[in-house]
């Protein structure tokens, strides 16, 4: 599991977006994405703002499953 966000004082994340951009727009744990059991991995948004799996919007509360070489916009 890799937690994507913003990193604080008290919130540790594994990937830290707010190092690539404003961070106002990123939330503390924006993301995450998890490994299954079949091999397959997803992402589920966690934040307020839409994170773009190839072009399409995941709102926040949803997953989308990645394929190989998925390009991922937060």
């Amino acid at each position: 599991q890799i937690t994507l966000g913003r990193a604080t004082k008290d919130n540790q994340i594994d990937v830290d977006l707010a190092l690539e951009g404003p961070a106002w727009k990123i939330s503390r744990k924006q993301g995450v994405i998890k490994l299954k059991n079949n091999g397959d991995f997803f992402i589920a948004n966690e934040g307020r703002r839409p994170i773009y799996i190839d072009g399409r919007p995941v709102l926040g509360g949803n997953k989308w499953k990645l394929s190989n070489n998925s390009v991922v916009e937060v």
